[in-house]
């Protein structure tokens, strides 16, 4: 199976219970400062690859409804946990497992929840970047599909100036993946990878969307090397 790597990297779980630093700016800078969107209104926030609902707890204080999707059973057992539903508040938790690899024609994950056009945001943090080119475009879709006309997308996608990538291999047929595999004295990395080299190909990825900013953020500690990840902002436009 072509996941197997990245099921197995990811079977361990991944510890993350705060949001991060630019998920929290994501919304301060760009949700309240250019849409005026605080959560007040109750939105629906739906995160693809929520892992243990670190970013969604921090949208669930707003008072926006949250949605996660995730491949790791573990992690959604303690995001369900961690946001167990608080009677006095009128805003919704929710996750569910899915599938490693979509397929065209394949709903994937918007039966889960609601029927059609429900998400005001979407994100999507250091996940897409595991999946191929096509099952790429296929989870786009559907979340485009499931937006609001005017929804928020934001998502980030890692950079060929990653340290990561000074780590691969060419997979054969791998339809943008790489094969990353190498330790240190602090990690072991033994999965398949995808990377973008500009913010022309993050437009190019997102190209269903009306693009805002397409910027990035990036991180090093302990000299391992840069963590650099572009990120991209955009709307679904009213059809």
């Amino acid at each position: 199976m072509r996941y197997s790597k990245n099921i197995d990297y990811w079977s361990n779980g991944y510890y993350a219970p705060n949001v991060e630093s630019f998920v929290f700016r994501f919304y301060g800078r760009i949700l309240k400062h250019d849409f005026g969107i605080n959560g007040s209104g109750n939105e629906k926030v739906f995160d693809f690859g929520c892992g243990q609902g670190g970013a969604l707890k921090f949208f669930y204080e707003q008072g926006f409804s949250v949605y996660g999707v995730d491949i790791a059973d573990g992690d959604v057992k303690i995001a369900r946990e961690i946001l167990k539903k608080d009677n006095g508040k009128k805003n919704e938790a929710h996750f569910e497992v899915i599938p490693p690899a979509p397929f065209q024609g394949q709903k994937y994950f918007s039966d889960l929840f609601f029927f059609k056009e429900w998400i005001d945001i979407a994100i999507s943090i250091q996940t897409l970047d595991f999946l191929t080119d096509t099952d790429c475009q296929i989870v786009l879709n559907n979340i485009y599909e499931q937006m609001k006309p005017g929804a928020i997308i934001y998502a980030s996608f890692n950079g060929t100036n990653h340290y990561y990538f000074k780590n691969l291999t060419e997979f054969p047929d791998g339809n943008g993946l790489r094969e990353v595999k190498f330790k240190n004295d602090r990690i072991k990395v033994d999965a398949l990878i995808n990377f973008c080299s500009s913010k022309e190909e993050m437009k190019e990825k997102f190209s269903m969307f009306q693009p805002v900013y397409v910027d990035y953020y990036d991180s090093s500690f302990r000299e391992e090397g840069s963590e650099f990840r572009w990120t991209f902002c955009g709307v679904k436009q009213n059809n």
